[in-house]
């Protein structure tokens, strides 16, 4: 009786594993290194020399420097290995689905200074690197796009929830959002005016609600409106 040969079922999860623990270790390297270096100085055969790889790895993982740049960035935005778009973490998605609008304004201030938090040292390596590199000068811009986008489902939920300001748009609501959430603003209030990460987190918090959302009625309007209703 002749024998039936096993074939081996192959498992590529612990492949796919060790691939992502070489692209956590090149982005750490990288973020370390375009910090103190600068992006410009800092090359691909250095990020792989002092992440233990070869110089071939980092190319077949991230194409390019502006790639390596371009996917720590996306690290630090998410704040999860892999580049996890942002909306997909739990902390944007528990703001999607909180109904209160003043309660959600709150928990998204937590949570976009905690990404302001993780990425300000390498949007400062990207802004310096633009004036002069044309490839990161488009990288910035579609970067900036990206935020945009992300902090656009703010007011369109806000919409959704009838909690939106009436004559504000969503466009003009997200471009507020985009201007005092900014790295910039942060910087001028946090570094130059030397405001606590407290103090400024309950400024942006009172100036989303007052510029976003809908006033509420007065105790006498609302006074009134029962009488009406009675």
């Amino acid at each position: 009786m002749s024998k039936v040969s096993k074939r081996r079922t192959y498992d590529a999860s612990g492949r796919q594993r060790r691939a992502l623990e070489t692209q956590e270790r090149v982005l750490d390297v990288a973020r370390r290194l375009f910090a103190e270096r600068g992006y410009a100085e800092t090359t691909l055969d250095a990020i792989a020399s002092e992440a233990g790889v070869a110089t071939p790895t980092v190319y077949a993982a991230f194409q390019s420097k502006r790639g390596v740049l371009s996917a720590l960035l996306h690290r630090l935005v998410s704040g999860a290995p892999g580049g996890t778009p942002l909306l997909q973490m739990p902390g944007p998605r528990a703001i999607a689905a909180e109904p209160d609008p003043r309660r959600m304004l709150a928990m998204f201030v937590q949570d976009v200074t905690g990404v302001q938090a993780r990425v300000m040292p390498m949007y400062e390596v990207m802004k310096h690197a633009a004036r002069t590199d044309d490839e990161i000068a488009e990288l910035f811009g579609k970067m900036q796009q990206y935020r945009y986008g992300n902090l656009e489902t703010i007011p369109k939920q806000l919409a959704v929830l009838g909690a939106l300001r009436e004559g504000l748009t969503i466009e003009d609501a997200a471009r507020t959002l985009w201007v005092v959430t900014s790295p910039e603003a942060r910087q001028l209030l946090c570094g130059q005016a030397g405001w606590s990460l407290e103090h400024y987190q309950a400024w942006l918090e009172d100036v989303l609600v007052q510029t976003l959302l809908a006033p509420a009625p007065s105790s006498s309007t609302a006074g009134r409106n029962r009488r009406t209703r009675s």
